[in-house]
């Protein structure tokens, strides 16, 4: 199966999720140099669009769903999940890439909670 990225459904231009993620991994990277931080802009590229991966996003890119649901949490996650610093620096940039970066919140922060600590509870799709 090959996975969009982004469809333009007036045109019918469709970018794969791979070449999507891999050009802002790029860009990425390269605005992070300026702050020796190359490889950690080149991860939060790489991650910041992974919840696209699934079937509910995917569904609705091609047309079947009027809405994808959260993208942008899933690398969050996978980002956090490894508890070092500099990646959870990066986890809570893209949980922020569309809307602002959230309150940072607390550890007894729930699942339903808006900040991050909550957002790195949330049950997400396959």
């Amino acid at each position: 199966m090959e996975y969009l990225g982004h469809y333009d459904a007036e045109t019918g231009r469709e970018q794969l999720l791979k070449e999507h993620l891999d050009h802002v991994a790029s860009l990425a990277a390269q605005f992070a140099a300026a702050f020796d931080a190359e490889e950690l802009g080149e991860i939060a590229g790489r991650y910041h669009d992974i919840g696209k991966y699934s079937a509910q996003f995917q569904a609705y890119l091609r047309g079947e769903r009027s809405s994808g649901g959260d993208h942008s949490t899933g690398g969050a996650q996978l980002l956090y999940q490894k508890r070092q610093p500099l990646l959870c620096l990066a986890a809570w940039a893209i949980a922020g890439h569309h809307g602002g970066l959230p309150d940072f919140g607390g550890e007894f922060d729930g699942e339903g909670r808006a900040t991050f600590c909550g957002r790195m509870k949330k049950k997400l799709p396959d």
